[in-house]
């Protein structure tokens, strides 16, 4: 009987000492892919990082004054995949290069963009109030720039103006005439002026632009994709606009640390002052 207890002690030593070096190895294991995954994840954002696109903000606007020839060669020089141009009406309804209504803060004249003619406004210099070298830019109209650097950059091309049809029409004409639907994307805060384009032209890609985000945002038909600024952005915002086939463009982005969390982020593209910079960050 003795011998008998004797057999079941060993037994039940050798049998514990098997299930713990059992249970050793499906931890060792566990923490193996559990490494592995996390490698591998590692390496899809990698690989996922090298797809952004870089959109030149008003041209490379951080070296150059704004929305001028000056401002997207240096866009160009840099590499961007896109550059970005403000486009507004003169009174005689030519689209021009111009983020505000008001010219004064780039041009020093006072006035309003709607209220003097495209003869008038190419005497204006957009250069001087920004650096001797730049004296003599004029303010391009956005047939000037697509005619002259079509081929050599894509665009986006933001409208300015509210609920102006005219303004989308125009726009997309010329697009249409240069043959640079497969080149130039269309933005605008303001809805409607998507609804314009794409009753123009269906095969133009929109984006909507957003200051910030709330309530559900993905049932708007006439983006193609949404250009958020950079700090409302979140991964829930960024998989949701996947998941429906939308892409994630974000503005403005010209820090080291802001450029990093969009790459994890994932979003599609980078819209920056600072192109090359940004280039030098996310690879």
């Amino acid at each position: 009987m003795k011998q008998t207890g004797s057999k079941r002690h060993i037994f039940s030593v050798t049998t514990r000492k098997k299930c713990l070096r059992t249970a050793c190895l499906f931890f060792l294991v566990a923490v193996f892919l559990s490494v592995c995954m996390l490698k591998s994840e590692r390496m899809e954002r990698t690989f996922m990082r090298k797809t952004i696109m870089i959109t030149a903000h008003r041209g490379a606007s951080y070296g150059t004054p704004e929305n001028t020839r000056a401002s997207i060669d240096l866009a160009i020089a840099e590499q961007a995949d896109y550059v970005e141009i403000d486009v507004r009406m003169t009174a005689d309804k030519v689209p021009v290069l111009m983020h505000d209504r008001a010219l004064f803060r780039t041009t020093g004249v006072v006035n309003d963009i709607d209220k003097v003619t495209y003869e008038e406004v190419s005497y204006y210099d957009a250069g001087a109030g920004y650096a001797k070298e730049f004296v003599g830019e004029q303010v391009p109209s956005l047939q000037e720039v697509l005619e002259e650097y079509g081929g050599k950059i894509k665009f986006n091309i933001e409208l300015k103006e509210e609920e102006n049809r005219e303004l989308a029409e125009s726009v997309v004409a010329l697009i249409e005439r240069y043959g640079l639907e497969e080149r130039c994307v269309v933005t605008s805060a303001f809805y409607e002026q998507l609804e314009y384009v794409k009753k123009e032209n269906k095969s133009i890609r929109t984006g909507y632009i957003l200051s910030l985000v709330y309530g559900e945002i993905f049932h708007c038909d006439a983006a193609d994709f949404f250009s958020i600024k950079w700090n409302y952005i979140t991964e829930q915002l960024v998989k949701g606009a996947h998941k429906r086939g939308k892409e994630v463009h974000a503005w403005t982005v010209n820090k080291k640390h802001e450029i990093k969390q969009m790459q994890e982020l994932n979003v599609d593209n980078i819209i920056t002052d600072k192109p090359a910079y940004v280039r030098e960050v996310i690879q």
